[in-house]
């Protein structure tokens, strides 16, 4: 690990994000699992997101599990700890949202079989199940789908299970992640808040969880309704969260609602005209049937053209979108979602996707995980072959823009980093979307004979799934490389990068054209 980068990303964090982290450190040496008693809940949670019952039916039937792509034996005796599968995947297996699939395919004796089996052999609060990130959404699982799994239940298995939910809301509280904030804080006080409006002995909580909650939302949803992460998939996760949250109280407090308001436009502002997400920064493109139901509940409100404090704009012209990332990664003390992807855009057709962003694929996988952050991975600029932020470990950024600018001049929309002020660069992106397609100038500004290239990412290795919809022109140089696109998590297909240069080379500009055919 490079000391520079290690000390550029450290330099942000918050001091009691360090503080916190030494202090869970110690904590988990210490840490043991408290008593739960098998109280009832007061009432119980909504359901509205529906299960794949063809997922359900496998798990119960076959014994084998599909998530993230991967799958998984699921019968007993049961691996909850699979190490050949990546640590995204085992916690996804924790969360236990997969209880939708069982309900949907009506197997609540497997669902009672696993939940069983999970308390059984995961009694360390040190394991991995027992992270407050998979807690949480656990937490909220087992509340959510009660009244599934207890139906027709013995005396045995509900003693067991009640008393493991409590244990679990007990627990929970000691494991706040002040260290990370973001969406995983969000996690953990949904699990809180669903816990004390849920079992009675937490009831006393519900008023500070939500307190908690509420300064959570101040700082982490922006004026714009976009979330501070700037990722269209954890923008997604928050505003799931913060419905349930609504859902689960009688009377949800407005301002609560009110963010829910804000929040779906910006959502809709980040999806393409196929109904999935754009790929910016960390996730993929999105849970088809997820986004369905939010489309059903909430109907689908008009996008919006600009997000000026997340740094994203929305071009539309006839069946052509295009939407254009001008903001900075990420808050800067919460890099672990961010991507090098500053000035990268991607491009609609109808419903067909044609110049995309690489995707995100996998968070541990040391092979991937850095090229799909990288600037190269993206429909963007760069520079001396460099990435615009420096992106290391596994979610850490050291060296990224300190500033970017988005603003209209006349009929183009204008972005603007200093992701290359150590080259003493400042890089601009102009575009303009008219019924003929997208027009483009990139710029460097600041260094004689820079040597930099504009890349251009299709989804398809297959020429005529892009070229039948459009055509890339320039008086530059253009090279062709193989690439990788990762629509979904452990889902990755080749395709094709487009590389421009300006010609001659040392040009400090470069025009181009996407024409519609």
């Amino acid at each position: 690990m490079n000391l520079g980068h290690t000390l550029r990303w450290a330099v942000h964090l918050r001091p009691s994000q360090i503080g916190w982290r030494l202090l869970r450190r110690l904590q988990r040496a210490f840490l043991q699992l408290p008593m739960g008693a098998p109280n009832g809940p007061l009432r119980f949670l909504t359901d509205p997101w529906p299960g794949n019952a063809e997922n359900g039916k496998r798990i119960a039937s076959d014994g084998r599990i599909l998530l993230l792509n991967l799958e998984h034996r699921l019968a007993t005796p049961i691996d909850w700890h699979p190490c050949h599968k990546p640590a995204l995947w085992r916690f996804t297996l924790h969360y236990f949202n997969w209880l939708a699939d069982l309900k949907a395919a009506g197997r609540a004796d497997a669902a009672r079989a696993l939940i069983a089996d999970w308390i059984y052999q995961n009694t360390s609060p040190r394991s991995e199940g027992w992270h407050p990130y998979p807690l949480s959404l656990r937490l909220f699982a087992w509340l959510r789908h009660a009244p599934f799994v207890l139906e027709g239940a013995d005396e045995h298995f509900r003693t067991l299970f009640l008393s493991s939910l409590d244990a679990q809301a007990r627990l929970l509280p000691r494991l706040i992640e002040y260290d990370v904030g973001g969406n995983h804080l969000i996690k953990n006080l949904k699990g809180l808040i669903a816990a004390s409006a849920c079992l009675p002995t937490h009831i006393d909580g519900l008023s500070a969880w939500l307190e908690a909650l509420r300064k959570q939302v101040d700082e982490q949803i922006l004026p714009d309704g976009f979330h501070y992460e700037r990722s269209p998939s954890y923008h997604l996760q928050v505003l799931v969260d913060l419905i349930d949250i609504s859902d689960l109280m009688q009377e949800p407090p407005a301002w609560l609602n009110e963010t829910i308001e804000r929040m779906l436009p910006a959502l809709a502002t980040l999806r393409h005209p196929d109904g999935g997400l754009a790929l910016f920064n960390d996730g993929d493109t999105g849970d088809a049937v997820l986004l369905e139901a939010l489309d059903r509940r909430f109907g689908k409100p008009a996008p919006l053209p600009l997000l000026p404090d997340a740094g994203y704009a929305r071009l539309e012209a006839g069946d052509m979108v295009v939407i254009f990332d001008a903001g900075l990664c990420c808050p800067d003390h919460l890099t672990a979602h961010a991507h090098a992807d500053t000035l990268s855009f991607e491009m609609s057709v109808g419903t067909q996707r044609v110049i995309v962003n690489s995707g995100t694929y996998a968070y541990q996988d040391p092979d991937w995980r850095n090229y799909f952050r990288s600037t190269a991975a993206h429909s963007t600029i760069m520079v001396n072959g460099q990435n615009s932020a420096e992106v290391f470990a596994t979610f850490r950024l050291g060296r990224r823009p300190a500033k970017a600018e988005l603003f209209r001049d006349g009929d183009w929309i204008v972005g603007r980093h200093d992701g290359y002020r150590h080259l003493g660069i400042t890089v601009e992106r102009r575009l303009r979307l008219t019924a003929q397609g997208l027009e483009g100038e990139d710029r460097v500004i600041g260094a004689p004979n820079p040597l930099f290239s504009a890349c251009f990412h299709m989804p398809s290795r297959d020429e005529e799934a892009s070229g039948q919809f459009i055509r890339l022109s320039s008086e530059g140089q253009l090279a062709v490389h193989e690439g990788q696109y990762a629509p979904h998590f452990f889902e990755k297909v080749p395709a094709r990068w487009l590389k421009l240069s300006p010609e001659p080379a040392g040009s400090n500009a470069i025009s181009w054209k996407i024409n519609r055919l």
